[in-house]
């Protein structure tokens, strides 16, 4: 594959049309409020949002609240912690439609499946695969046609551009990213 080719490429994945953004973990109280772990957003961002999806189907909460990095939610026609607790484990997800973000703002689930670059050159270094999430910064799991990267998402210094119409991410790359690919 010459420097510019693209003809091993692989095509991106599409653009998800629903995002995971947590997951019901307990319930609360005795009359049916559920604790949500918010998954890739902050609980103030979580009680932002109107409309959620479960198993598919569209609610709206009575209520939201934050309490510690949790959210408390009461859940439409469940009013006690019985039918709240059958809900334990079920993932809440949004249209992504919906949302408005910042420029230069992503969900970790939109990343996954775009082409990865090496900006100066633009070489194709693989596709995200997973994004990993650590205290001091996300690493983006990058798999290439013969090695896979540890790719650290830092602004201006590794993630050059995040090109979402194309779903290309344009990185700096260095010695030492390369993973053991017996993982």
């Amino acid at each position: 594959m010459g420097l510019f080719s693209r003809k091993e490429v692989p095509q991106p994945s599409e653009r998800p049309e629903f995002i995971e953004v947590g997951q019901i973990v307990n319930t609360h109280g005795v009359r049916g409020e559920v604790k949500v772990q918010p998954w890739d957003v902050t609980a103030d961002m979580l009680c932002g949002f109107k409309t959620f999806y479960m198993d598919g189907v569209p609610f709206r909460p009575t209520g939201k609240r934050v309490q510690g990095d949790m959210v408390l939610m009461k859940l439409p026609e469940i009013d006690d912690m019985d039918e709240a607790a059958r809900l334990k484990t079920k993932v809440l997800s949004i249209r992504r439609s919906d949302v408005r973000l910042k420029r230069g703002e992503h969900f970790d689930a939109e990343l996954i499946g775009m082409n990865v670059y090496e900006d100066f050159i633009h070489r194709y270094v693989g596709v995200v695969e997973e994004v990993l999430t650590y205290p001091a910064h996300k690493l983006y799991k990058v798999r290439g046609p013969e090695k896979t990267y540890l790719i650290p998402a830092v602004e201006n210094i590794f993630v050059k551009e995040i090109d979402e119409n194309k779903r290309e991410i344009y990185v700096h790359m260095i010695e030492g990213l390369e993973m053991d690919d017996a993982n």
